[in-house]
C-alpha cells in the first residue's frame, strides 16, 4: 500500500497531490460538521421537552409550598389574599427586631421586586414574597442569621418561613409608596 502511495505521488504533479489531500480534508471536515449537526439537533430536542418540564415543575413546588404553608400549625403567615402576618408571625417580628432588620434592606428588596415588573397589586404581593423568601438571607449579616436561625428552632420552623415575614413587610412598603390600598391584592388574585 505504502509502495503505491508512493509510486501514486511520485507520478502525480505535487501541486495536485496537495490539491487532493486538501479536498480530502475539506471532505472529512464536512463530514464531521454534519455528524456534529445531527447531534445538536438532538440536544435541542431534549432541551425543549424540558422547557416545558421546567414549568410543571414551578408549578409543583408552589402547590406544595401552599400545601405546607397551611399546614403547620405555627405559621407566621396566613395563605389568604391579601396574605397577612399571623399572630405567631407577629410575635416572632417582635423577638427578631423585624421591622428594624427589614428598614436595613428595604432599598435593595425594592429594586428586586422592581425587576419583576409587577403589574398590579397581586404581581407586587408574589414579588415581594419571592424576593424575601429568596434573596433576603444573602442579604442578612451573621447576627441577623443567627437570630433568625434561633427562633425559627424554637418555633419549629425553617429559617425560608421566617422570611415571609419580610415579604408582607416589603409589599406592604411598596404598595404604601405607590399610593395602591392593600385590598386590591383581592382584586388580581390569579385563582
Amino acid at each position: 500500500m505504502e509502495a503505491i502511495l508512493l509510486k501514486l505521488i511520485g507520478q502525480l504533479n505535487s501541486s495536485v497531490f496537495v490539491l487532493v489531500a486538501i479536498l480530502a480534508v475539506v471532505l472529512i471536515l464536512a463530514y464531521k460538521s454534519g455528524a456534529m449537526m445531527t447531534v445538536f439537533s438532538h440536544h435541542q430536542k431534549k432541551l425543549e421537552k424540558f422547557d416545558g418540564l421546567s414549568d410543571r415543575l414551578i408549578e409543583v413546588k408552589t402547590k406544595v409550598d401552599l400545601i405546607y404553608q397551611n399546614t403547620i400549625p405555627n405559621k407566621v403567615v396566613a395563605a389568604s389574599s391579601p396574605i397577612a402576618i399571623t399572630p405567631t408571625g407577629l410575635q416572632i417580628a417582635e423577638t427578631i427586631k423585624a421591622e428594624d432588620v427589614f428598614e436595613k434592606y428595604v432599598g435593595q428588596l425594592y429594586g428586586i421586586v422592581e425587576k419583576a415588573s409587577p403589574q398590579n397589586a397581586y404581581d407586587i404581593q408574589v414579588a415581594s414574597m419571592a424576593a424575601a423568601k429568596e434573596k433576603m438571607m444573602s442579604l442578612l449579616d451573621a447576627n441577623e442569621i443567627n437570630t433568625i436561625k434561633a427562633e425559627a428552632f424554637a418555633k419549629g420552623l425553617l429559617a425560608e418561613d421566617i422570611m415571609a415575614i419580610f415579604g408582607v413587610l416589603l409589599r406592604d412598603h411598596i404598595l404604601k409608596a405607590k399610593r395602591i390600598p392593600v385590598t386590591e391584592v383581592d382584586k388580581h388574585a390569579k385563582p
